[in-house]
């Protein structure tokens, strides 16, 4: 198969478009057709090298790429439900049971596999090379596909790992209707926090946004109030003067790298309140200690996403999209074949001028 295979270099070295051997399937795992394959901030990240100490060595080269859907090509034994041409959205997190471990780690076993020591990833090479998205072909257990249906399109259906992050920040945070929400950053991630928030019945959110176009993306996809980064503007005055100088009930961080995000969103946030991650941040940061324990402000964790009341986040990310309660059409702004994959990452990684919410590699069909 042909796939675009990382060597390990940082960008813009070290990605080439060559023929590998397709993966095989096995038993209970599906190969999957790649239709539609999303380029995560994550991957931006590995290409530059900023986490690349996070891959070992021995599993590269590698396919990056794990936002994806297709079609499903062939069936591994003991697979029921699935039948081949079949459309399918792909989650690509695995832990012990799918992996086959005999015994599973504490985590798994309560349903929290993405804290999973073990954990697999589709595309991201951790603990095996399992290609992803940016080659014609993937494997997956056959419980991490979702049936779609065909009105869905398969770009809309590869951003639902991203989705999933949102219902499980939903899960973290436990929004109630009346609460008044920050949402700090307006990428992807946020945006689609932001579209969570409305479904949970949060009708007031303010967003934060570094560039107009996705100032422009937030509030089409329901924040009531954005706040343009560089204007100026103090986010956190001006969220305390929308409030009256009280701070919004919950504030929703989806930015991380090195920026001071958490602490502006101490700063912003009522007493007894709380600060829902969900950003990947570098290393250690400064927060205001004093500001959390006079105030009562709590940080919580929100770590991509695993199963909700005996319900998995992702089959309910599904639902979302497919219901029509989430819009994935705004997200998807760049569409690229694999022959242009070197445009397909520099759009990603040049937002500022491509107005870039997420750039997608569309295979053939």
């Amino acid at each position: 198969m042909r796939a675009v295979v990382w060597d390990g270099r940082a960008w813009p070295e070290g990605l080439e478009l060559i023929e590998i051997e397709r993966p095989q399937t096995r038993p209970g795992w599906v190969l999957i057709r790649n239709r539609a394959a999303g380029i995560c901030g994550s991957d931006l990240h590995y290409l530059t090298g900023r986490t690349r100490h996070l891959i070992p060595d021995e599993n590269l080269p590698a396919v990056l790429g794990h936002e994806n859907a297709g079609v499903v090509a062939e069936i591994g034994d003991g697979v029921e439900g699935l039948k081949v041409g079949d459309p399918v959205a792909a989650e690509p997190l695995h832990g012990c049971y799918e992996t086959g471990r005999s015994t599973p780690c504490p985590r798994c076993q309560v349903g929290e596999y993405n804290l999973c020591s073990h954990r697999q990833i589709v595309g991201v090479p951790l603990v095996e090379m399992l290609p992803g998205g940016y080659g014609e072909y993937s494997i997956f257990h056959a419980s991490r596909l979702f049936k779609m249906p065909r009105s869905v399109t398969f770009e809309a259906a590869a951003l639902i790992d991203v989705l999933a992050v949102g219902v499980h920040a939903m899960t973290v945070g436990g929004p109630e209707p009346g609460m008044t929400v920050a949402v700090l950053g307006s990428g992807v991630t946020g945006i689609d926090t932001i579209q969570c928030l409305r479904a949970w019945g949060i009708r007031s959110i303010v967003a934060t946004a570094k560039y107009p176009f996705q100032a422009e993306a937030a509030r089409e996809a329901g924040a009531t109030e954005v706040i343009q980064l560089g204007s100026g503007v103090d986010p956190v005055s001006e969220v305390l003067r929308m409030t009256d100088g009280r701070g919004v009930d919950q504030v929703y961080e989806a930015v991380g790298g090195a920026s001071p995000v958490i602490t502006q969103a101490v700063h912003m946030c009522r007493k007894g309140g709380n600060v829902i991650m969900l950003g990947i941040f570098d290393g250690e940061l400064p927060v205001d200690l004093q500001r959390m324990i006079y105030r009562s402000v709590s940080i919580l964790t929100s770590s991509t996403y695993n199963s909700t009341g005996g319900t998995r986040d992702f089959q309910i990310a599904v639902d979302l999209l497919a219901n029509g309660q989430v819009d994935h059409d705004l997200l998807v702004t760049h569409r690229f074949s694999l022959d242009n994959w070197h445009d397909a990452v520099s759009s990603a990684f040049g937002k500022s001028d491509s107005r870039c919410l997420r750039s997608v590699i569309v295979h053939d069909d």
